[in-house]
């Protein structure tokens, strides 16, 4: 299997190792993912980095003891990955998510941080959730990242491109299909789909998850006029995204929404 051209595309004229350090949009993502992991994530064990990209996500588990595993499609993220892997502690290798090249049962949570909007089609999402079941053991946690369907419609009006007609034939385009771009404006955002809230669950469980919860990542917060102020007391901001981080009727206003679930235990033997 082979990413979507409009996936590499968007990967090859874009740095996505520097988009969780450069902006302040981008500092929250990361420490608001990071927070989700230090309080969903087992405390140890092998996890499973599937759409990981560079490698930020996998350099940080890797200092906290966990032994990673990250696994990209695209090439440029790989060779960037692997010139950082040996001193950060993990292993990568260039792979698809709906096919990974890992064991069965053999990790103890799976990072799912790209996948779910990348693949546009249903079908290649189910296959890489069941391919996220089949590496977990039982008991396993997956961390599953969707973006929300409003997503571009906040972010370009925060960047004041109401003025452009064009953009309200994308607004259109998202709200009624999910799909991120018009085929005449490929890289007006980048390539996605973007999930409905109340999708997300059922997606998850029918490749046999046990969903437990929704979580917003960047939350009320992403807008804010002031985020770069408030990140410099970002505890205090932490604390108040909590609050609201599962709230139903602000889940929409968050860019990213991250799934939490695990595989169920059948029996006792599971269990092991």
């Amino acid at each position: 299997m082979t990413a979507d051209e409009r996936v590499l595309r968007h990967y090859v004229l874009n740095d996505e190792a520097g988009r969780l350090w450069a902006t302040a949009r981008g500092e929250l993502t990361r420490r608001r993912t990071w927070d989700i992991f230090e309080r969903f994530l087992p405390e140890g064990g092998r996890v499973a980095d599937v759409g990981g990209g560079p490698g930020t996500h996998a350099s940080h588990l890797a200092g906290l003891g966990y032994e990673v595993v990250l696994v990209d499609p695209v090439p440029k993220h790989i060779e960037q990955a692997s010139t950082v892997a040996t001193d950060a502690g993990f292993s990568c290798h260039l792979g698809d998510a709906r096919s990974l090249p890992l064991p069965d049962a053999s990790f103890d949570a799976v990072l799912l941080m790209g996948p779910l909007y990348h693949l546009g089609d249903a079908a290649d999402r189910q296959l890489a959730l069941q391919e996220a079941f089949r590496v977990l053991r039982p008991g396993g946690r997956l961390l599953a990242e969707v973006i929300s369907r409003y997503a571009w419609i906040i972010d370009a009006t925060a960047q004041g491109l109401l003025g452009d007609q064009k953009i309200w034939d994308t607004f259109d385009l998202n709200l009624r299909t999910g799909e991120s771009n018009t085929p005449d404006r490929p890289d007006e955002v980048f390539w996605a789909y973007f999930h409905r809230i109340e999708n997300v669950g059922p997606e998850v469980e029918q490749a046999g998850f046990i969903h437990e919860r929704l979580l917003a990542v960047e939350g009320f917060a992403g807008p804010l006029g002031n985020l770069e102020e408030l990140l410099r007391e970002s505890e205090h901001l932490m604390r108040a995204i909590r609050l609201t981080e599962s709230e139903p009727s602000m889940l929409g206003i968050s860019a990213h929404l991250m799934a939490v679930a695990s595989r169920p235990v059948i029996n006792a033997a599971d269990a092991r």
